[in-house]
């Protein structure tokens, strides 16, 4: 499988972190299309025309300077804010990023740490933080646990709240929404919460009608919000109220999509089975990065300097994986590098810097969700877990 990164040019797969694979270069999180996701008629390291830029000023500073990556489609990494900058890489959902411009066409300037340090530019929409206290996010039907991840959109109007993007997560590469809402700023950081942080309400594991996408309504009988995705066995819900054949249900892993569902749901036999991983992992000390590509594999030497279109923009500080691409004039190999699973970029190193692992080979594709209808009926009236208020 190609990375997906076309030297010159960003093409968009899935992205969750490479379902999402360069903006996670994964799912939902992440998966990919890795490398190819950054490749043209322009090779990696050479000088080409680059794309116009557009200055920035300083981070804003009503906002967090440290945040995190959240979960989303292709490539999260480019080399500049313009347009048609080229996508160099992915970030997996929670990596943590310091902001380094104010945002500039829907990307902002990020400093990455780490084994494989870097600096760039990501998508807005890839920006997060974790819930430090479970609660509504207003004005949506979606809910935060504490440690879910929600995308920052900036201050609202409301003193105190922070304007955020939710994508409620159903395992695996699956997410519904957006949905844009405001929560409180002082319950939103970079890390996940420490201690014993009050978690949901607990309800009854029930499935969905197998092979069904589902319609999710703000209230019996009200307007559908959303479309829960047809899964076989049927995806599974805590159901926190029934009524008829009307359930109040919590949709999702975190962050969840509450409202009711209407129609035929089964008792789950036993306890609620664990998601599916947003973020897959490799195999031993292998990246998983590395299993979406398939050239030939090398350790890359720590101290390793990674360039892109003449510039340098990473450095490995620790030995690192890379598969192999291509080969250029003056010694200089195209490959796609990652020495863990938060960071994949692609770029050209010295033939010098690699030590051959083993010859190439051939790897597998990704994920995919659904639509859906409705119907109604009346309306109940007894207290209501939080969830459902």
């Amino acid at each position: 499988m190609r990375s997906g990164i076309r030297w010159g040019v960003a093409v968009r797969p899935f992205s969750v972190s490479i379902v999402g694979l360069i903006s996670c270069l994964a799912i939902a999180g992440c998966r990919p299309r890795a490398a190819q996701e950054a490749q043209d008629t322009s090779s990696t390291g050479g000088a080409t025309t680059q794309p116009t830029e557009i200055e920035a000023g300083p981070p804003p500073e009503d906002w967090p300077r440290v945040l995190v990556i959240g979960p989303g489609v292709g490539p999260a990494l480019y080399l500049g804010n313009a347009e048609n900058a080229p996508a160099v890489g992915y970030l997996n959902p929670g990596v943590r990023v310091r902001l380094e411009s104010a945002p500039v066409n829907g990307r902002i300037e990020v400093l990455v740490a780490g084994a494989l340090a870097t600096k760039g530019w990501v998508p807005l929409s890839r920006v997060a933080a974790y819930a430090q206290h479970r609660g509504r996010v207003e004005g949506t039907r979606a809910y935060l646990a504490p440690g879910d991840l929600v995308g920052i959109l900036g201050p609202a109007e409301d003193e105190g709240q922070m304007r955020v993007e939710v994508r409620p997560w159903m395992g695996g590469a699956n997410f519904v929404g957006p949905f844009v809402g405001t929560f409180p700023a002082e319950h939103l950081a970079d890390r996940p919460p420490e201690g014993d942080a009050e978690g949901v309400t607990p309800g009854d594991c029930y499935r969905l009608p197998a092979g069904q996408t589902v319609p999710i309504y703000e209230r019996p009988g009200g307007e559908p919000v959303a479309n829960l995705p047809a899964a076989d066995p049927g995806m599974t819900v805590t159901v926190l109220r029934a009524r008829n054949d009307w359930y109040g249900v919590r949709a999702g892993f975190g962050p969840y999509l509450t409202g009711y569902v209407q129609g035929s749901l089964t008792a789950c036999q036993g306890a609620a089975p664990a998601p599916e991983p947003m973020v897959p992992s490799g195999e031993g000390d292998r990246p998983y990065w590395m299993s979406q590509e398939s050239g030939n594999l090398h350790r890359v030497a720590e101290g390793t300097r990674i360039r892109f279109h003449g510039r340098t923009i990473a450095r490995l500080r620790s030995q690192g994986w890379a598969r192999e691409l291509g080969r250029q004039d003056g010694g200089m190999v195209d490959v796609f590098v990652a020495v863990d699973e938060d960071v994949a970029l692609r770029g050209l190193v010295p033939e010098d810097s690699l030590t051959l692992v083993e010859a190439a080979s051939e790897s597998a594709p990704a994920a995919q969700p659904a639509a859906a209808q409705p119907e109604p009926e009346p309306e109940p009236e007894e207290d209501l877990p939080p969830e459902l208020q």
